[in-house]
């Protein structure tokens, strides 16, 4: 499964987005049981900056333990000062 993450960035804001995403949400995030990659992309076809994060996850379970953890939840607020518009989706691949 994937977990698939888009945001905004904050005008201004871009540097400080992207290390964190790329250094301390990645760290968090590879070092949880069950997640195999983590990759974020930078998408400029749209009229504004966004950024999209991939992360593979072994299973549900694994997910479901990671998203109670504190450290989650103070990365996402985090997160939240440094991007708008921030969507979440659980992808599981059919083919």
């Amino acid at each position: 499964m994937v977990y698939h993450i888009l945001c905004e960035v904050v005008p201004g804001r871009e540097e400080a987005l992207d290390r964190f995403l790329c250094d301390k949400m990645k760290k968090f995030w590879l070092a949880q049981p069950g997640v195999s990659r983590f990759h974020v992309f930078r998408d400029y076809l749209a009229n504004k900056f966004e950024r999209i994060i991939t992360i593979e996850i072994g299973d549900f379970g694994n997910f479901d333990k990671i998203l109670i953890l504190d450290e989650r939840k103070d990365l996402r607020s985090e997160l939240l000062t440094l991007a708008t518009n921030v969507q979440s989706r659980v992808l599981d691949m059919i083919e």
